[in-house]
């Protein structure tokens, strides 16, 4: 009997690996699969990252840059075009003279229409197919076609709507890159002699909050001083901080001239998208 019992419990103990052994192997496949989502995750960031950085060095942020540069003079020439043209049409079509104006405004909207959609598909790689022929057989059936078609006047009302957009844009690239470059420059002149580099003045201002009110012949007040206070850039550790600010300020105005470019791409080809275009249809008669 002792024997008997004495071989069961060696046949248990030597028999306890295979048992664990499952449970091992399960502990090695999920610290595994732990281990690879913990790489993906940090593979994405990663990536995430390098885009953000890398910003400054692709080229169709400098495209995209120089369309919303053009924007703002080409929206408010188009802007002044448009509101004299249309405006002196209808003011002088009384006597006959408006008509040919506005035929010309009309005219010449179009070409200009067709003129962006080739500097968007140019400078912002978005595709806007123009319509180079119109239906019907005789030309008032054509001409009848081209007034009525909805796509007509939502190329000449990008014209002017260019210009608030491009306002928009300049703003962005004047305050932001300007603010940003000028950050980054800072450790380069910070402690030139006689300049002063800060936030505010030397002299931290001082807001006043009054308020006065009357109460049985008497006038009762209540006076509040806020003092907004200023950073003073005079050392070089001051200034390789700014630059660091700086940088970030720098690529972060980038992505978002970026996402503007890409919004304005988007508003042009739903405006300009199967318009009219006599400067294509010159285009393809030569």
């Amino acid at each position: 009997m002792d024997g008997y019992f004495i071989g069961t419990n060696c046949s248990i103990a030597n028999s306890r690996p295979t048992f664990i052994f499952p449970y091992r192997a399960l502990s090695l496949e999920m610290a595994r699969s732990a281990a690879t989502a913990t790489d993906g995750r940090l593979g994405r960031l990663g990536t995430r990252l390098e885009q953000f950085v890398s910003v400054p060095l692709e080229r169709q942020t400098y495209l995209n840059l120089a369309y919303l540069s053009l924007a703002f003079p080409l929206g408010l020439a188009y802007f002044i075009f448009v509101v004299v043209g249309v405006s002196l049409g209808f003011g002088l079509a009384i006597v006959l003279v408006g008509v040919p104006i506005l035929a010309f405004t009309f005219a010449v909207g179009l070409a200009l229409a067709g003129f962006e959609r080739w500097l968007t598909a140019t400078m912002l790689e978005v595709e806007i197919e123009p319509r180079v022929d119109l239906p019907g057989e005789r030309r008032r059936d054509r001409l009848r076609f081209l007034l009525t078609h909805r796509k007509t006047w939502t190329s000449l009302l990008y014209l002017p709507a260019k210009f608030v957009v491009g306002v928009a844009g300049f703003v962005l690239t004047t305050t932001g890159l300007s603010t940003a470059v000028s950050m980054l420059m800072l450790p380069l002149y910070y402690d030139r002699p006689g300049l002063y580099v800060g936030v505010v003045p030397d002299r931290a201002p001082e807001i006043h909050q009054t308020l006065y009110l009357g109460w049985n012949y008497l006038l009762v007040g209540f006076d509040a001083v806020f003092t907004v206070g200023h950073w003073e850039i005079s050392t070089l550790p001051r200034a390789l901080a700014a630059a660091a600010v700086g940088l970030v300020l720098l690529l972060v105005t980038l992505h978002l001239l970026n996402v503007l470019a890409r919004v304005f791409g988007w508003f042009a080809h739903v405006t300009l998208e199967d318009g009219y275009d006599p400067l294509a249809v010159l285009t393809r008669s030569l």
